[in-house]
């Protein structure tokens, strides 16, 4: 039925259900192409601090670090993935930057992609001290993502 499967996924809870559902589904259609997508929204860059106490180098080599480690984390959750669904190992695997819903639509064109798999809404936790799993934690509002679609949108279970 479908093609090429679009999976949108930043390593939380929900995002592990959406991964699930597609690989299982992999199992059982050996063709499918299936395409793993993680998202850096394009505002983390424009975080600050104490900047006011910095030099403008010193705010850039942050800003590396911080990137290096989230490049680092998202290495980690596709190992994990990797490890955890051996069809995975057929997936091709992509990092983008930019506005998450605009990102996953435009890379959704740009593939020729005729599915687009998300994982299911989630609470927001409260904040603990004792916080599970690494994950982006950006989230994306479904109005922003809707209008722009250019293919069906599963929702996994």
């Amino acid at each position: 039925m479908f093609n090429h499967v679009l999976l949108c996924t930043h390593g939380t809870d929900g995002a592990k259900k959406a991964e699930a559902f597609v690989f299982k589904k992999l199992e059982a259609d050996p063709d499918l192409k299936v395409t793993v997508l993680t998202v850096l929204d394009e505002d983390w860059r424009e975080m600050t601090g104490d900047d006011w106490l910095n030099s403008s180098k010193t705010h850039t080599t942050f800003l590396d670090h911080v990137e290096n480690q989230m490049n680092e984390e998202i290495a980690e959750e596709w190992q994990r993935i990797k490890n955890s669904y051996p069809t995975a190992e057929q997936a091709n695997f992509l990092q983008k930057t930019g506005p998450i819903a605009e990102t996953i639509t435009k890379v959704a064109e740009e593939l020729g992609c005729d599915l687009i798999t998300i994982g299911p809404y989630r609470k927001r936790k409260k904040f603990s001290i004792h916080t599970t799993g690494m994950g982006l934690k950006a989230r994306m509002k479904n109005q922003d993502l809707h209008p722009l679609l250019p293919c069906p949108l599963l929702i996994a279970p």
